[in-house]
């Protein structure tokens, strides 16, 4: 019932109320006004009701859209978080892709791989390529000591190996005022680090291949820090040792011992070494340098708990690497070390189908360079 018909039949219910009360028919009178008051209350009932129903519709429809804008949202959302080398989806796309599951793929992780990878070949995920370098770090010190720079091109840098003439000095005085200052003179090299390449082979069988992706991705971290770590330490060492001045490299004056007199001499030698170090093996450092003692007998070696230092020389962190030989202290300040990363750790994969393998090569390319040559010093402990 609308308004318009409640209130016909209202009007036509209180005339007829009023003629029966006229004729004195006054039962029937009151019958026709409880009537009208049914029709008023059944109105006033089917209006709320309505009007809770038209809000209940109008509410469904602002949630329904809500929650549809909320969802395109969230999916674009989600789309920029996982489209990234760093997310984790990435990194299970990544794992599933090179070990044959691709199939095996979520859509978000497909769609992470996708986005990633449109225009780049499937670079290895951040986390992985996190882990790589901590292991390396760790395993090789003086490999994340070094000033590492990662360009991604070829690097051209110079080594100051003297300067000649017009170094820095106190402007002397004349009679017509202070002398002139001698233009500056070096004895430079230019050093292109163009990078070495370093690589990693790893074969696995399509067995094998199928461990879960955390093992996977493990395995594929230790073997790689492993291998291209040494690799990259080794070459580091012998290029440092290379770059030292013939000045700076000594030879112990007895067989299988370093005197404290020949210690002092090696760290007296440096240069432009604002923050020397130690590097040494374990053997080196318990068989030759632990129980050394200055002229009083006093222990020069102190041993320390911290993290990557076993101890210190003469106030220098003694640090275990062991690419150095036994036998042989390498002394400097590695921040005179340019390493220049020319391409970052990959890896790629091939399917080997005779033998049933996947094989996994890893690869890097870097090199680095001594920027000046008495910022170092090697000492040898003689053997024989």
């Amino acid at each position: 019932m609308n308004l318009a018909e409640k209130t016909k039949q209202i009007a036509k219910l209180k005339a007829e109320g009023a003629e029966l009360a006229r004729a004195g028919k006054l039962e029937e009178a009151e019958a026709k006004k409880a009537e009208i008051n049914q029709i008023e209350s059944a109105f006033e009932a089917e209006k709320t009701a309505h009007a809770e129903e038209m809000a209940l519709e109008k509410g469904t429809d602002v949630n329904a859209r809500f929650k549809e804008e909320r969802k395109l949202g969230e999916e674009n959302k989600t789309i920029g978080a996982v489209a990234d080398v760093a997310s984790v989806e990435y990194k299970n796309a990544f794992l599933k892709q090179i070990s044959g599951r691709a199939d095996q793929m979520t859509a978000l992780e497909n769609t992470a791989f996708t986005h990633t990878t449109q225009n780049t070949p499937a670079p290895l995920p951040t986390t992985m390529l996190n882990e790589i370098w901590d292991l390396v770090s760790k395993t090789h010190t003086i490999v994340g000591d070094v000033t590492t720079y990662r360009t991604g091109t070829i690097l051209e840098v110079v080594k100051h190996t003297a300067i000649v003439k017009g170094a820095g000095t106190k402007q002397a005085k004349t009679a017509e005022g202070t002398a002139p200052v001698d233009d500056e003179q070096n004895t430079i090299v230019k050093v292109t680090l163009s990078g070495n390449d370093f690589v990693k082979a790893i074969e696995l069988s399509y067995a094998e291949a199928e461990m879960s992706i955390d093992a996977l991705e493990a395995y594929l971290v230790s073997e790689i820090a492993s291998s291209i770590g040494d690799a990259i330490a080794n070459d580091m060492v012998a290029t440092i040792k290379a770059g030292v001045n013939a000045g700076n490299k000594k030879t112990t004056a007895a067989v299988g011992k370093a005197t404290y007199e020949e210690i002092c001499g090696a760290f007296a030698s440096l240069q432009k070494a604002k923050t020397p170090a130690v590097y040494c093996t374990r053997a080196t450092l318990y068989n030759r340098l632990a129980t050394l003692t200055d002229g009083d007998g006093r222990l020069i070696f102190q041993p320390n708990a911290t993290e990557g230092i076993q101890g210190y020389l003469l106030g220098a962190p003694i640090k275990i690497e062991d690419s150095v030989a036994d036998n042989e202290l390498l002394i400097g300040d590695p921040k005179q070390v340019v390493n220049n990363v020319v391409s970052d750790i990959m890896v790629e994969t091939d399917k080997d189908i005779k033998a049933h393998k996947y094989i996994y090569s890893g690869y890097e390319r870097s090199e680095c360079a001594l920027i000046n040559d008495k910022s170092f010093a090697v000492l040898t402990v003689k053997t024989a």
